[in-house]
């Protein structure tokens, strides 16, 4: 999970959401939507930003239309933060004992 913190809160499921919690994409979903990495000619990985912000709503478990008031910076770092999925190694959750 990748918890984006927003700038301005949105409205989903009639609550006030202050961050978007990012869940792990599944099998299905990459099928469905597509990776959201390029890599170019000179070597250098882009992210795809329509295949991106199909996958926000999904990840995020929220309506695409509540997702309608966020910010260009808000939608910037949700993008980014799904790229994580993609192309950072995730961190097991610690518990403590």
């Amino acid at each position: 999970m990748i918890p984006v913190d927003l700038t301005t809160p949105i409205q989903a499921h009639g609550e006030e959401l202050r961050t978007l919690e990012l869940q792990d994409p599944t099998f299905e979903q990459i099928q469905k939507l597509g990776t959201p990495v390029s890599l170019d000619g000179n070597g250098n990985f882009t992210i795809n930003t329509q295949t991106a912000f199909k996958y926000i709503p999904e990840l995020a478990g929220v309506p695409p239309s509540s997702l309608k008031t966020l910010s260009a910076y808000d939608l910037n770092n949700l993008c980014w933060a799904v790229w994580r999925f993609f192309m950072t190694k995730q961190q097991e959750s610690q518990t403590k004992s």
